[in-house]
């Protein structure tokens, strides 16, 4: 008899925490499931402490690194359980983090597929949790409800980081079997991108309760393989406008305000683009990405920042360095 709910399990290089997160998911009140263990190429013991300590409780599968994308997606598709839930290997959930999405997913009845829950943070001083943290953008009302902005606030800067994590997910697996998985291209965005199409095709209903924890140590020490990188510009220009790109792609069937929204990130990431290559003494790009940013999204500031660089890309250099707090938002809290 196949399990109710499949735990996918990613991991790279992370024996000492790997286990951690499998206690955790093996010490849920809820226990009809399977945990799923996919290691994507690590060099340290991770295999070898995993399948000495577990055995058959869990099920271990090795592949060659590809990236977490790769992983999950192995995982999703060996995984044999009605629902899905994803959780990286360096966090934890709260015993009862599966029984109340239950809870949650039988008062809201077939209208959500998918369902995710409140997070806090260790090895890091914030005391807040994610939902304290976003409630200028969101507020979450009562112990458990509909978000009727899911995509919307799948979009602001940080992404799913930003209120919905991918390690407090539990959605449908048939619905998420229609998604073709995780988008291998992106290196940090995949989990915002994959939601959002999730988000699609299903409402999602939420925990308003802190129950998984996800580590905040320095990011050096958690950002390793391809995502090693993660702290400079060029990085997260490079992913953000690949996953916008994906997005604009969906066409018609993102509704319109959203779609706006969506051409509103991709021409900030252009105009982005503008300032790195104005800093960086290539023109003729900078002027190219000024014009692809206008096209996207006509500002103000915008038209402005074209027309500099034909007239005086120096002058709109000079500029940019006096406006540097533009560009920092394109950065999220990782």
């Amino acid at each position: 008899m196949n399990p109710k709910v499949s735990v996918i399990i990613p991991t790279y290089n992370r024996a000492a925490t790997v286990r951690n997160a499998v206690e955790s998911v093996l010490g849920q009140t809820f226990s009809d499931l399977e945990v799923i263990v996919v290691d994507d190429g690590s060099s340290d013991d991770t295999g070898k402490i995993l399948q000495e300590t577990y055995g058959d409780r869990i099920r271990y599968f090795a592949q060659a690194n590809q990236g977490v994308s790769a992983a999950r997606n192995k995982g999703l598709a060996e995984a044999r359980g009605e629902w899905i839930a994803l959780l990286d290997s360096d966090d934890l959930w709260e015993k009862e983090k599966l029984e109340w999405q239950f809870k949650a997913l039988e008062q809201f009845g077939s209208r959500c597929g998918g369902c995710y829950t409140d997070t806090r943070f260790f090895n890091y001083p914030e005391t807040r949790t994610m939902f304290q943290l976003a409630e200028e953008s969101y507020r979450h009302e009562g112990t458990m409800g509909i978000n009727p902005d899911v995509l919307r606030v799948l979009l602001r800067p940080g992404g799913a980081g930003m209120v919905i994590c991918t390690c407090t997910l539990l959605a449908r697996a048939d619905v998420v079997g229609r998604l073709g998985g995780f988008d291998r291209n992106l290196r940090v965005g995949e989990d915002s991108e994959f939601m959002f199409r999730l988000a699609m095709l299903t409402d999602f209903c939420y925990v308003n309760r802190p129950l998984v924890s996800v580590d905040r140590s320095p990011a050096e020490f958690r950002h390793v393989g391809a995502s090693s990188e993660w702290n400079t510009l060029e990085f997260w220009l490079q992913d953000s406008q690949l996953r916008f790109e994906a997005l604009l792609r969906l066409g018609d069937a993102v509704p319109r305000n959203i779609r706006q929204m969506i051409r509103e990130q991709l021409g900030s990431v252009h105009s982005g683009w503008a300032n790195w290559y104005l800093e960086s003494g290539e023109y003729a790009k900078a002027r190219a990405a000024a014009s692809r940013a206008a096209q996207l999204d006509l500002t103000f500031n915008l038209a402005a920042k074209w027309l500099l660089t034909w007239i005086s890309p120096r002058l709109a250099l000079r500029a940019v360095q006096r406006h540097q707090q533009r560009t920092k938002d394109l950065v999220p809290f990782v």
